[in-house]
């Protein structure tokens, strides 16, 4: 799935429980930890750009090193375990839930990812370093694939915007009659 997807998607789904500054970003660094090194790396040594749409996982290796680990199940237990460890000790009323909302975009990120991508690019290695297993996808950019995902998330996101300002309304309504 695109960055901008995955963004929205974190966003959507810790709506009110974990700022966008957070949520938004947790979405799409799997992604960016993999491949924004592999760029620098292709600029600084003038190696020239891959063409996506024609891509195997072979022609990015150092992105594909870091990708299987940004993409396991592992990490996100990691982020998890870390995340409720730090929130436990500073007295936090909820750690689990909230270590729980911090890690849910990137754990979401990997569930979108494991029928999105092929096994010729990024296929998602989502129980590495124990096991090789991936799924065979296909790749997110074609079309019957591509748009049925923009219409839910376009769908969650109008349900939420629309919830949010029923509840603004009601709120206003509520002090309006207190009034």
């Amino acid at each position: 799935m695109d960055v901008f997807a995955h963004w929205l998607w974190g966003m959507a789904l810790t709506r009110g429980k974990v700022s966008w500054k957070v949520s938004g970003p947790m979405g799409v660094l799997p992604d960016l930890l993999a491949f924004v090194p592999s760029a620098i790396y292709g600029l600084i040594y003038n190696i020239e750009r891959v063409d996506v749409d024609k891509a195997v996982t072979s022609d990015l290796p150092i992105a594909w090193s870091i990708y299987q680990w940004t993409h396991s199940l592992l990490i996100v237990l990691v982020l998890f375990l870390t995340a409720w460890y730090i929130l436990k000790s500073r007295d936090h009323e909820n750690p689990k839930y909230m270590a729980w909302m911090f890690v849910l975009p990137w754990f979401f990120h990997i569930l979108l990812d494991i029928p999105g991508h092929s096994i010729e690019f990024f296929p998602t290695p989502f129980l590495h370093p124990f096991s090789d297993f991936m799924i065979d996808g296909v790749r997110w950019s074609v079309w019957w694939f591509f748009w049925p995902q923009v219409v839910i998330l376009g769908y969650v996101w109008w349900n939420i915007l629309r919830n949010e300002r029923n509840q603004k309304k009601n709120e206003m309504a509520e002090t309006a009659a207190l009034a």
